[in-house]
């Protein structure tokens, strides 16, 4: 397709994935609140367990080659027949290597039953990895809607199929069971929806350098892997599967906002700046005015969580959730700092810098374990906060890494997130304003008044202000449509 085409397909698709987001929004909820209050947070934290290992595997179940199918501007069919065929030995290698490592996994966690969970998880795993190149594939073309339908109906099934056993059983099973299931139904409906069909594997001359970037992709996507996931192999391993589960709880909730606004909205962006490479100004714009979108909303919602994590947490899951509560809200302030840096691996991949990115995300690495080893000797809140002050330490490193080079300077990202300056303050004076006044007993209203609050602050101290009322309305540009803005005349 044409460069037309593509902004047409990218300016379109985030209302698309939105309005998917929305649905497994509430799909997620719905699971959240029953499904804590059928099964212990012992059984969440068994389940973490194995999750955390699958996840580790998927870094390695592509090696990164999915990537470099998105970075290229073309690329034929024997290049693509090759690197599926490569994921599919890749996925089935990973499914071995884990089968064998189940037992000392369980052993590092000092719970038996880890053993059996990983093994039977596998299924979903190895199904799943036969069709990472049709899913690639279908984001590649832009095709948003068809994207939403694979992913509302994995979701859909998956939840039907954990609270029909968790509601049977009251156990890890239905968690695992329902995981299994989400990913087959995800992995049929993208090969039947792709249209795109291997052939015979063939050795192609570009093979080396996909090898070569998707080596390097994958070092940053480990090393981002470990260091989000430090602090759950850390208190899976010294505090037990109970302090797991309300830590695992908390990270959920902290994650929603990134699946169901900031996904979205890069996941459309990302094909865009592939095909824009070539003009740096119209590359720049649009990076630009992608991290300026996800600033104006996240900056003030982060402040405002900060408020609303412990009344909203127990009010959804159940007092028995307080510790989780106080670690969503220890999470909260990286929630704000991740909009700036949220994106950045994007934009070194559609620069074909996969070297830097490489070594940026083993600094990461080092900085992120670090800081949650110390924490987590304090307990669990105290590794969260060490998480988001790591958090933080990382957003510096990332946009001065980025901006050395391209035609995104760091001056020109930090400069993106001013507009969310005054939004932030309005937001943090009102919802800290409700949050004294509403009673604690009075969970739910207290957490909905402060949520409330925080959104009425920012709009109240962000519309007087030119650049944070442009920023505002391009995120609901994103979210309404061009006509939304007409109405509301906020850019003018």
């Amino acid at each position: 397709m044409d460069i037309e085409e593509a902004k047409r397909r990218a300016k379109k698709g985030p209302r698309i994935l939105l309005a998917r987001r929305l649905a497994t929004l509430v799909v997620t909820f719905v699971s959240t609140v029953t499904v804590a209050r059928l099964i212990s947070p012992r059984d969440y934290g068994l389940a973490n367990m194995s999750v955390v290992l699958m996840a580790f595997a998927q870094v390695f179940r592509d090696f990164g080659v999915t990537n470099a199918v998105l970075r290229k501007g073309t690329i034929d069919q024997a290049e693509l027949s090759m690197i599926f065929w490569f994921n599919v030995a890749m996925t089935t290698l990973m499914t071995g290597i884990i089968a064998l490592a189940a037992p000392a996994a369980s052993t590092f966690y000092h719970e038996p039953a880890v053993k059996g969970i990983i093994l039977v998880s596998l299924i979903g795993f190895q199904v799943g990895g036969v069709a990472l190149q049709h899913r690639a594939l279908i984001n590649r073309e832009l095709r948003f809607s068809t994207s939403a339908l694979i992913d509302i109906a994995s979701m859909i099934a998956g939840f039907a199929t954990t609270l029909t056993i968790a509601f049977i059983r009251r156990d890890v099973w239905a968690i695992v069971i329902g995981n299994i299931v989400q990913s087959v139904v995800g992995a049929i409906l993208s090969i039947a929806f792709s249209g795109w069909r291997p052939g015979r594997p063939k050795w192609s001359s570009e093979l080396p350098d996909l090898l070569r970037f998707g080596a390097n992709s994958s070092v940053f996507s480990l090393s981002v892997f470990l260091s989000n996931n430090a602090a759950s192999i850390i208190i899976g391993h010294f505090l037990g599967s109970a302090s797991l589960g309300q830590y695992n709880r908390a990270q959920v909730l902290f994650q929603l906002p990134n699946a169901n606004l900031i996904r979205p909205i890069t996941q459309a962006t990302m094909p865009l700046l592939t095909r824009l490479r070539a003009s740096p100004e119209e590359y720049r714009i649009a990076y630009l005015g992608l991290v300026r979108k996800l600033c104006v909303f996240l900056i003030p919602l982060s402040f405002t969580l900060m408020f609303a994590a412990v009344p909203l947490t127990e009010a959804l899951l159940g007092t028995r959730w307080h510790q989780a509560g106080l670690v969503l809200a220890a999470l909260a302030p990286a929630l704000g700092a991740m909009s700036l840096a949220y994106s950045i691996g994007d934009l070194f991949v559609t620069q074909n810098r996969s070297s830097e990115l490489r070594n940026l995300g083993l600094v990461e690495l080092v900085v992120r374990v670090g800081a949650t080893g110390a924490g987590v000797m304090f307990g669990i809140v105290s590794s969260a906060i060490a998480f988001t002050v790591s958090t933080l330490l990382v957003v510096v490193i990332r946009v001065i890494v980025a901006g050395r080079t391209g035609p995104v300077s760091a001056t020109d990202q930090f400069r993106s997130a001013a507009p969310a300056l005054a939004p932030t303050v309005g937001a943090f004076g009102m919802s800290l304003l409700v949050w004294q006044l509403v009673p604690d007993h009075l969970l739910m209203p207290k957490a909905v008044a402060t949520l409330a609050a925080g959104c009425i602050g920012a709009l109240a101290t962000g519309l007087p202000f030119q650049s944070s009322r442009i920023a505002i309305g391009e995120l609901l540009e994103v979210v309404a449509g061009q006509k939304m803005i007409d109405r509301l005349r906020l850019n003018r």
